[in-house]
């Protein structure tokens, strides 16, 4: 028997079948903040300005820290390692974004390819391109 309980823990607690069960209905998973997702409209953007300006106002302007710049000229650098995301059939797949592809493209190359200083890589979704057709 562990300390600190009266009676085993199989029992400890009264059963419950599943049609006891309650399951949540479509009101129960409304999200409270769904009215965000319109991102361009006034009363939004008037909300999000709202919570910039209090967070700005408890921790301080980001860019006035030393550490700002610096961490931004790292994000901002064309000195970039091409991260592996993802292996998929031998293939070794990037996620790329640069002044080129502003929306990024997902591309892809083999493990030798990738071990070279600067691996010839064949896109796989160009999400510009797809914006620009999708309008």
């Amino acid at each position: 028997r562990l300390r600190g309980f009266a009676r085993p823990l199989a029992t400890a607690a009264p059963s419950m079948s599943m049609a006891d069960a309650a399951l949540p209905t479509l009101e129960d998973l409304t999200d409270p903040r769904e009215w965000l997702e319109e991102v361009e409209g006034d009363k939004q953007i008037g909300w999000v300005k709202e919570q910039n300006a209090d967070a700005v106002a408890r921790i301080g302007e980001p860019s006035d820290k030393p550490l700002y710049g610096r961490l931004l000229e790292i994000m901002e650098s064309d000195e970039k390692i091409p991260y592996i995301g993802r292996v998929l059939n031998g293939l070794y797949y990037n996620f790329w974004q640069d002044e080129t592809h502003v929306r990024g493209i997902w591309r892809r190359c083999t493990l030798d390819e990738y071990r070279k200083e600067e691996p010839a890589w064949e896109t796989a979704l160009d999400l510009d391109a797809l914006g620009a057709a999708e309008g």
